[in-house]
């Protein structure tokens, strides 16, 4: 299309296909470089609350619950509405986790608590680990708050 526009307004020849290759090589390499510092190193801080105290079902309006459990003495996810979408959650920093799903094909998600004033769990969001995750690990869309039964 590009070489179509340049021949009919007579600007001189452009090899595109080289310049978008390059684009995205520069994009996948500054993404490469921000994903190396940001996983370097965490705070050595947190959790806030005993693992336990994470626990319970959380809900999100549009995809429903995820139940947060305490398995073997680590805490453990489970997206009730997605089959084979649960994993251990590995403590970050802070009240933040880590989530390699048990289906190695979905993309690992930072898990962040948010606490109330008085330390319970009032929020869970997620975001992608990498920079590089397609964009339908939506996971920065999705807002749990405790259900109703786990408050």
């Amino acid at each position: 299309m590009y070489e179509l526009l340049d021949h009919y307004l007579g600007l001189p020849k452009t090899d595109w296909v080289a310049k978008y290759r390059a684009e995205k090589q520069r994009k996948v390499n500054e993404a490469l470089a921000a994903l190396k510092a940001r996983t370097a190193k965490p705070e050595g801080a947190g959790p806030s609350l005993p693992i336990a105290r994470y626990a319970g079902t959380y809900r999100d309006p549009w995809y429903g619950n995820i139940d947060v459990a305490v398995v073997d003495g680590r805490l453990r996810i489970d997206f009730k509405s997605t089959p084979r979408m649960g994993g251990v959650l590995e403590h970050w920093q802070y009240d933040t986790f880590v989530t390699r799903f048990d289906d190695k094909t979905i993309e690992p998600a930072y898990v962040t608590f948010g606490l109330d004033a008085d330390g319970k769990v009032d929020r869970v969001t997620m975001k992608a680990v990498s920079p590089l995750a397609d964009f339908s690990y939506d996971y920065q869309d999705l807002l749990f708050t405790p259900a109703q039964e786990s408050r």
